[in-house]
């Protein structure tokens, strides 16, 4: 058997660690990729969100068995194309719900009680509250868009706040998680004093916070996404923020990662901005590694890999 190539494009990530993980599949090496490969010999990729696969990528690797996202979202693969392919498709489900769920609580005690704006009010020399006025935790209405993991420990965070805690998701029924109030979009958006944003990127989804739902949120209320930048019409934002009507925005995420120079976020008012780092800690570091790199070594083991979103297409 000759040797099979696994792809690691994820300039993030670990070479080591892939290797680890197929520690017991024989002919196999791991390689450091920084744009699709073409040919044949490639059994595996592993890709981060900023590379989407589709149909013309795997007519371009006829050995390719499956394409592991080194992320929980799996927005960037086309997954059709993949099944049509024959070739498996998965992500790294779970390895980061608790840094993501501090992060967007961090997010919304930061903007509730002013922190970040009154910061950078007093180093240009003001020493008043004003700028952004802090509000009481318990007792404020935390609105979450996507009850999945991320969403559910981001209530519980909020529960232990003492916060009233409401969740939107259509796809969850009955009362989705302890001390949550399940409502309508409509009715969570008029409610809360903190939106945040966790629901999987889908054709559905996209765009699903625009001009019509952050005018129905409420006067001074603030947004968070730690998810991804598309659910949100990120003009329609600025616009919100540039008027007064939302108090301020928490964002880990944003259209083009890095920002070029011109991006409008950098110069939104009452704006907080972090490098899309709401995964990461040092215990979540390799783990997205050594998931993706497990779920290659079963396909190349003839398993089944953990967290399939797409499955090769069985022959008539």
């Amino acid at each position: 058997m000759s040797t099979r190539r696994v792809i690691l494009l994820d300039p993030g990530g670990s070479v080591e660690t892939v290797t680890d993980a197929l520690r017991d599949v024989r002919d196999v090496r791991v390689e450091r990729g920084e744009a699709l490969p073409r040919g044949p010999g490639i059994a595996a990729l592993l890709v981060p969100p900023e590379i989407p696969v589709s149909g013309p990528e795997c007519e371009a690797l006829p050995d390719l068995r499956i394409v592991a996202a080194t992320s929980t979202g799996f927005d960037h693969l086309d997954l059709e194309a993949l099944s049509a392919a024959r070739v498996w498709g998965t992500h790294c489900a779970g390895y980061c719900d608790d840094e993501v769920a501090d992060h967007a609580i961090a997010f919304a005690l930061d903007l509730l009680r002013g922190i970040t704006i009154l910061d950078r009010s007093v180093r240009e020399g003001g020493w008043d509250h004003r700028p952004s006025p802090p509000r009481r935790i318990a007792g404020a209405v935390l609105g979450i868009v996507g009850l999945g993991r991320i969403g559910r420990e981001v209530a519980r965070r909020a529960g232990a706040l003492e916060m009233r805690v409401l969740a939107h998701d259509p796809f969850v029924e009955g009362s989705g998680a302890p001390g949550v109030e399940m409502v309508e979009l409509d009715e969570l958006l008029g409610a809360a004093d903190v939106v945040t944003l966790h629901a999987l990127l889908t054709p559905e989804s996209r765009g699903m916070i625009g001009e019509q739902e952050l005018q129905r949120m409420r006067p001074g209320a603030y947004l968070v996404n730690c998810s991804r930048a598309a659910l949100v019409d990120h003009d329609a934002l600025g616009a919100a923020l540039r008027t007064g009507h939302l108090g301020g925005c928490g964002l880990d995420v944003l259209p083009i990662e890095p920002p070029a120079d011109h991006e409008p976020a950098m110069r939104w008012p009452r704006t907080i901005v972090t490098p899309h780092s709401a995964w990461f800690s040092p215990q979540s570091e390799h783990a997205p590694y050594r998931l993706a790199g497990e779920a290659v070594a079963a396909v190349l083991q003839g398993r089944e890999p953990r967290d399939a979103v797409a499955r090769p297409q069985k022959t008539r």
